[in-house]
């Protein structure tokens, strides 16, 4: 290559202006990043209380039969799971706490029947917590 054309090579394209500073910056976002997605994921992987609607049968129009199966991640600790029933028009009819003593299995399930003021067509778990 000649002068000439090394010249007009580096007038054409001229010598970086910035350096790479951007690089460890970036790497420092991402480390900051991974570290949040162990912690958000190991935070969220531990043990919450659910439960869910195994069975109902609709006995009346003022009564409905519910199986609950409650599951606890630690078994030493008691639940209280909010249990509804629902009418055919989506109100809700009638609703009880379950609640599960401290002991026995991870899985535990609960039978119990439900009175409301008009005829149930559902049963529904709204949430659960730990603590009974």
């Amino acid at each position: 290559m000649t002068d000439d054309a090394a010249a007009r090579l580096a007038r054409r394209y001229p010598p970086q202006r910035t350096g790479r500073w951007w690089i460890p910056v970036a790497v420092a976002i991402a480390a900051a990043g991974a570290l949040w997605l162990v912690w958000a994921g190991g935070y969220g992987a531990t043990g919450t209380v659910t439960a869910r609607v195994d069975a109902f049968d609709v006995r009346s129009d003022t009564a409905i039969a519910v199986t609950v199966t409650v599951d606890r991640p630690d078994p030493s600790m008691g639940a209280e799971c909010l249990v509804f029933a629902q009418a055919v028009s989506y109100d809700r009819v009638g609703e009880t706490q379950v609640r599960v003593d401290p002991g026995g299995t991870g899985l535990t399930t609960v039978r119990l029947e439900l009175r409301t003021f008009k005829r149930a067509t559902t049963a529904a778990v709204e949430s659960c917590r730990t603590g009974a």
